[in-house]
């Protein structure tokens, strides 16, 4: 029996955790809420040592920070001395890459982080890299294109019409849906035999109007007004969003793992979301 933990159990690793076979898995997760859950223990040294006695695989769900990994900062002698431990997967984003100006991007291609948040996530990338190299140990690193999913997509946005269309020329955007993520990391488990990194994402980067307009002709409404970059009020995240422009390649997940996209394009993604 595999023994994975995750460190951080939420929304794109709860669905990493249902496509695991029952039978063939113990999984469980970490929190830092009061709450009891089945299978959820809390984030602290005497419960995450317990388990580590037996954990064969962790997956890493931990937003960074300036030191770059919470998980390996504060349990990293734990993990070095986790005796079944043969396999770490981090969850990373494709935001390490920065602004290309629209080319093509793959996992050999120069990072060029431009916000705190994907600088911080090219610091935990090297951090568990170097761990797993010191220790033996397998690293899979997920860089991750933007995640939509159930309850998480477009189409919740156009119905309260909160969906900005933004005109930026040449910008494009990729995607991935959580269930594709999902399959991904569970073909990458089951091929734990090497260290690798991996970009995560569907076929098809393009522009947000895109999006919105089929998600609003899939509802029947009208379409998010364009609006121009230089006029839209935005988040600061947003601005970081804008700041980058690449298509991301998902060519080595393909040939590497075999791995056969559920949902290629947003138009498939989207028109399970809103048949559900």
């Amino acid at each position: 029996m595999n023994s994975l933990l995750i460190f951080g159990y939420g929304y794109t690793s709860a669905y990493i955790a249902a496509s695991l076979d029952k039978d063939q898995w113990s999984i469980i997760g970490t929190t830092r809420s009061s709450q009891s859950q089945t299978n959820i223990i809390q984030y602290n040294k005497e419960q995450i040592h317990k388990a580590l006695e037996a954990v064969t695989h962790i997956i890493i769900s931990i937003p960074p920070v300036a030191e770059g990994d919470l998980a390996l900062g504060e349990f990293k002698e734990l993990l070095s001395a986790a005796i079944n431990l043969k396999w770490i997967g981090y969850l990373s984003s494709s935001s390490v890459y920065g602004n290309h100006y629209g080319a093509w991007v793959d996992e050999n291609t120069k990072l060029i982080p431009l916000s705190e948040r994907a600088k911080n996530r090219v610091l935990a990338e090297k951090q568990w890299l170097d761990f797993g190299g010191q220790n033996n140990i397998n690293i899979n690193i997920f860089r991750l294109a933007g995640i939509y999913g159930p309850g998480r997509n477009v189409l919740e946005l156009v119905k309260v019409r909160r969906a900005k269309s933004i005109l930026q020329e040449g910008h494009c955007f990729s995607r991935i849906h959580v269930e594709d993520i999902a399959n991904v990391v569970k073909i990458a488990i089951g091929n734990n035999a090497i260290s690798e990194i991996y970009n995560v994402a569907d076929n098809y980067p393009c522009p947000t109007y895109e999006v919105n307009d089929f998600a609003a002709e899939l509802l029947g409404v009208e379409a998010p007004p364009m609006i121009k970059l230089t006029e839209a009020v935005l988040s600061p995240m947003a601005k970081e969003f804008y700041a980058d422009n690449k298509k991301v390649s998902n060519h080595k997940i393909k040939t590497q793992l075999a791995v056969k996209l559920k949902y290629p394009t947003f138009r498939e993604g989207l028109k399970s979301l809103i048949a559900k």
